[in-house]
């Protein structure tokens, strides 16, 4: 089943929203890492899923997560964050967009450790 379109690129209803969200991706991946500011966002749709690229700065330096929003079946969705990490390389999370409408999630460098969690499942 599709998501409705007016449910895809919904990720954040505030900017307060947008903020506490990152800072929870940042508590799972980073612990201790500060949230500074979001520097931009774009939105990918496919058939199944949605995707929000955020940019941000953060006390460590400039970076970038996906939010990838899964539609299932069941009206459930299911939320996850992708970042990538690492110390020899400026590690930042890389998509490959197929003919089909694919997306690839990758890690910019070899040396990057990808890095993914479950947010929370819920309805639309």
């Amino acid at each position: 089943m599709q998501a409705p379109y007016h449910a895809r690129s919904d990720f954040f209803k505030t900017d307060k929203d947008l903020q506490e969200t990152l800072q929870s991706v940042l508590d799972k991946s980073s612990p201790g890492e500060k949230l500074q500011r979001v520097e931009s966002i774009s939105y990918l749709d496919t058939k199944n899923k949605s995707y929000a690229f955020v940019f941000y700065r953060s006390d460590k330096g400039s970076s970038n997560v996906v939010l990838q929003k899964s539609y299932l079946a069941n009206n459930q969705v299911i939320t996850s964050s992708t970042r990538c990490d690492g110390v020899d390389c400026n590690c930042q999370v890389t998509a490959i967009i197929s003919d089909s409408g694919g997306v690839t999630l990758n890690c910019s460098c070899s040396s990057c450790t990808m890095l993914v969690n479950s947010l929370s499942p819920a309805s639309y």
